[in-house]
């Protein structure tokens, strides 16, 4: 670049010197060897950065200094010819003619150099391209060559141009030129399987196409089968064919090989005379071989070797042959005992030679059983020994034919069996892995009352009487998905719906593999045995008079109780029930009265107390006792004595004579106030003594702090009906945020009470009473309209629009008037249905899924969003998950409180995410409230997060301010809300 400059500067000089002291007419001269100059360094630049680019810019510029000599040579000879006339003025401008080319020698120089350096270039250019040209030839070359099937390129009137080996191979080069099979035509090699010549012209010509062939004259074989697969092309203005040739022999003997194995199969399916089976098979191995012999050989019962098929030889001369013994206990028990192919040839053995057929070699093969050999295929042909893939073929048809001679045994020994489990006494079914009966016996056609027909492909199900209950069934079937053996009693209801007892024993049947193939059922009828043993337990366990449970049987069921509360970890109470004044009713109107009165008292207890208490059983003449399990807490119990109190304290009419009495209750709760059903029945039974000797109150828990407990609730339930109706009652709402804006996109609802007296009561305090006592239905209405009124009031206020989550409890959802009640309180308010959200958890939509699914449908048809909360923490059911027509997952924040630390809870959290997003549905996570959770959950793909990271539940106005403060499409995070908004709500 330096000497480019320098060059311009000297050129620039020279130009300017010239300006000064030659004519005006020599100006274009100085500036052509300027200009010349100038594209020399241009062009030298070029060179060093674009070679082709410096070769063309030579060539465009090389003509202009010599059309400037051509010029000046002509001023020159005009100059001479003036000579005669003016010989002053001649020589002067012949030599300013002659100057311009002296000054252009130097420019003619390099423009000579420069279109040396540009052929130069071009030249190289072009041994590049040859190069290139002809290591792709080559890879072309190469890659066909290794193709794996043969391929031609055929001209349009059939001659050959191009071959592969594959092809040479193929076809074979009965031209014997140097070209291979370049230059022949295509019918020379291939014709119609039929033997007539191929019509090549209008195959030729067809766009694509497929044929059989046969390959004729060239394979040891003869005629070899092939497919043909031709592509029509053009190549440099050519109509060309490409031809693909696949090798169909080992295709049509597979297919030989497969129709021969498939006949096997159904032939020992289909049963019949496994002597003339045998017999048939023997022949057809011989024709699918093209062998001289074929013999299957079994033991016989007495421990020698029978012949139980032949071809190629007879009989008695294979069965001579066998009774050597070098054959007997030699070569045959040989393969027996190993198990694997044996070849014999006439250089290896003499054996071969004793077989009363010509042959040149021989292979032993076994015939496996199930799990051991069965007998042995012996195999005999003529010419070379087979060869691998021959022999690989032997194998597989000496399996086959082992299985198939299994199964002929089996069936055998089948219908040997169904003869004996036919005539059997008891009944006795067979099912498959699914319980499909598949075969019943005449027994159990008596027992049943079903003909065959009527239960065949049917399950057991239609015997079910409904007296077992779900777990019964479950256990039943753990035991024998298991392999195990289950045995017990089943109550099963006939086809004319009577009832039978069975003792049930149920075996598994494997097969093979050890796998659960069928099970076997016998039922062996215990009817009249069983009611005469019902009839003396429930002398034992019933009171003859209200056929409650005596005092027996309920302990029993209190210790069963117990135990299960122990195992669970949960609580559970007893009720002592006392009746007032029955004794005055047995003194003056008599025992008979008495009688009627219990019976009456007791059914009033049963009613009311059966949807809660498990057991109620009378223990004494006027004294009853009921076990509640599954305690939630210790209001149901007082809920429970509260209902036994009202309805026994109503009038009973008996024969027109109106009795009243009384009733005290006595509660014991375990395990509190005793860890055995000695201490339990012993402290409810001194509560209720305490019950009968107060005149106030007329039921007591064995302590006092329950007791007084049970009194603070019932005031709570007092206050709360009163915050009710006094307007005590409000929602404070928590953000909802969009985890990769983390702008507020919604807030869920959340309902606080304001006590008068004893400030703000959390909901885990009241909510309980308030389902307990049905409450629940009034506040949730409330809730509803509330919060659907206070999203109508943000968004009159202008601020951004969101979405209002509110939580339906399961005593709403069951009530029917949910949809309902929605709708009217979303058409008051007039606000987007899709801007209301309902939260429902799992384990309520699970109590009736079917029903969950009509109510959702319909909520979701007003236009509201639906969702799923505390997921994970129910039992959900995938099945039922993926019918509910929600909109979001809510993630428990029982996960996400640990699933930093905790892998298990992180996977759960994971599993929840990409459940979710895969069912199509957004997920929200609660509980969030450190940035660690958030950017966990984010690299999850997590969709919306709730917690005190972005806030706490907070009054309406207060999430107001935090709406403008965040504005439109603004962000929130912890700690940037402005001072004094968005305090949290305690």
């Amino acid at each position: 670049m330096t000497s480019f400059l320098l060059l311009m500067l000297v050129a620039a000089l020279i130009a300017g010197v010239a300006a000064l002291f030659l004519p005006v007419a020599m100006v274009p001269y100085a500036a052509a060897s300027v200009g010349a100059a100038a594209a020399y360094g241009v062009y030298q630049h070029l060179l060093k950065h674009d070679r082709a680019g410096a070769a063309t810019y030579a060539d465009a510029g090389g003509a202009a200094p010599f059309l400037l000599l051509l010029w000046s040579a002509g001023r020159a000879v005009m100059a001479v010819l003036a000579l005669p006339t003016e010989p002053l003025g001649a020589v002067v401008a012949a030599a300013m003619a002659l100057l311009p080319p002296v000054a252009l020698l130097p420019v003619l120089y390099r423009q000579l150099t420069l279109w040396r350096e540009a052929a130069a270039i071009r030249f190289a250019q072009a041994e590049e391209q040859g190069r290139d040209d002809l290591r792709k030839a080559r890879r072309f070359q190469h890659l066909l060559e290794t193709l794996p099937e043969a391929f031609l390129v055929v001209e349009a009137g059939g001659a050959i141009v191009d071959a592969n080996r594959q092809a040479v191979a193929l076809l074979g080069d009965r031209q014997a030129r140097a070209g291979g099979l370049c230059g022949a035509h295509v019918s020379e090699f291939l014709r119609e399987e039929s033997g007539a010549a191929a019509d090549w012209a209008a195959l030729l010509s067809e766009e694509a196409v497929s044929c059989d062939f046969s390959v004729a004259g060239t394979h040891d074989s003869g005629h070899l089968p092939v497919r043909a697969v031709m592509t029509r092309t053009d190549y440099d203005g050519h109509p060309l064919c490409l031809m693909v040739l696949h090798d169909l022999s080992e295709e049509r003997r597979s297919g030989a090989m497969n129709a021969f194995l498939h006949e096997l199969d159904r032939t020992a399916i289909a049963g019949g005379n496994p002597e003339d089976i045998q017999q048939q098979l023997c022949h057809q191995i011989c024709d699918l071989f093209g062998l001289a012999v074929t013999v299957i050989v079994v033991p016989d019962r007495q421990g020698g070797l029978g012949v139980r098929g032949v071809a190629g030889a007879s009989p008695e001369a294979i069965a001579h042959l066998l009774s050597k013994p070098e054959w007997n206990n030699g070569v045959l028990q040989d393969v027996m005992r190993m198990g694997g192919r044996l070849l014999l040839t006439g250089h290896d053995s003499g054996l071969p030679a004793s077989l009363p057929v010509p042959q040149d070699w021989l292979v032993t093969l076994p015939l496996w059983g199930q799990t051991e050999v069965i007998g042995c295929l012996m195999v005999a042909g003529t010419g070379l020994a087979p060869d691998q893939r021959s022999l690989k073929q032997m194998d597989t048809v000496s399996a086959r034919l082992g299985n198939a001679l299994q199964v002929m045994q089996d069936q055998t020994q089948m219908r040997l069996q169904g003869t004996a489990l036919a005539a059997a006494a008891n009944a006795i079914f067979i099912t498959d892995v699914q319980g499909r009966i598949e075969w019943v016996n005449a027994a159990f056609t008596r027992l049943s009352g079903y003909e065959a027909h009527e239960v065949l492909g049917k399950t057991p199900a239609l015997l079910r009487s409904g007296m077992q209950d779900d777990d019964s069934y479950r256990r039943f079937w753990d035991t024998i998905k298991g392999g195990r053996v289950w045995r017990g009693e089943m109550v099963e209801r006939r086809k004319d719906g009577s009832l039978y007892t069975v003792d049930q024993t149920v075996a598994p049947i494997l097969d093979e593999r050890d796998q659960i193939a069928h099970f076997v059922t016998v039922h062996e009828d215990i009817t009249e045995r069983k009611r005469a043993e019902e009839r003396i337990a429930y002398l034992s366990n019933y009171d003859t008079l209200t056929r409650l449970p005596n005092r027996v049987l309920f302990r029993d069921h209190l210790y069963q109780a117990v135990n299960q509360a122990r195992n669970n970890r949960g609580s559970l109470a007893v009720l002592f029930v006392d009746l007032d004044r029955f004794s005055r009713v047995n003194d003056t109107l008599g025992h008979d009265i008495g009688d009627q009165l219990l019976m009456t008292i007791a059914s009033r207890i049963n009613a009311v107390a059966a949807p809660e208490a498990d057991t109620i059983a009378r223990i004494g003449g006027d004294e009853f006792a009921l076990i509640q399990s599954r305690l939630p807490n210790t209001e149901a119990a007082a809920s429970l004595a509260r209902k036994v109190i009202d309805a026994v304290n109503r009038p009973v009419d008996i024969g027109g004579l109106e009795v009243r009495v009384g009733t005290n209750v006595g509660i014991a709760i375990y395990p509190q106030d005793g860890e055995d059903p000695d201490h339990l029945i012993k402290n409810a039974d001194m509560a209720m003594y305490r019950a009968v000797r107060s005149e106030s109150e007329k039921c007591f828990f064995y302590s006092n702090e329950m007791n007084d407990e049970a009194r603070a609730r019932l005031a709570l339930e007092g206050d709360l009906r009163r915050a009710l109706d006094n307007g005590d009652l409000r929602l404070h709402f928590q953000p909802q945020v969009d985890v990769r804006s983390r702008r507020i996109i919604g807030v869920e609802a959340l309902l606080r009470w304001q006590h008068a007296d004893h400030g703000m009561i959390p909901p885990s305090r009241f909510i309980p009473v308030a389902e307990d006592s049905g409450l629940i239905l009034p506040i949730g209405d409330w809730v509803i309209e509330e919060a659907i009124r206070q999203s109508r009031v943000w968004q009159d206020a202008g601020l951004p629009l969101i979405t209002v989550a509110i939580n339906i409890s399961a005593v709403q959802f069951q009530q029917g008037t949910l949809v309902r009640q929605v709708g009217d309180a979303i058409a008051r308010s007039g606000v987007d249905p899709s801007r209301i959200e309902l939260e429902l958890t799992e384990s309520m939509l699970m109590q009736d899924a079917r029903e969950a699914i009509r109510t959702l449908e319909d909520l979701s048809g007003l236009g509201a969003k639906l969702a799923i909360d505390d997921f994970g923490t129910g039992y959900s059911s995938l099945s039922y998950l993926k019918q509910f027509p929600v909109d979001r997952l809510k993630l428990d924040q029982s996960f996400v409180r640990q699933m930093t630390t905790n892998h298990s809870d992180a996977v759960i959290a994971r599993a929840t995410i990409n459940l979710g997003h895969s069912l199509g549905l957004e997920v929200i996570a609660e509980g969030v409230e450190t940035e660690d959770q958030y950017e966990y959950l984010r690299a999850e793909g997590c969709d919306v997060v709730q917690g005190y990271l972005f806030g706490k539940p907070m009054a309406p106005d207060d999430l107001a301010a935090v709406l403008r403060y965040s504005g439109p499409g603004g962000s929130v995070a912890a700690g940037r809300l402005p001072e004094g908004v968005g305090v949290p709500a305690l």
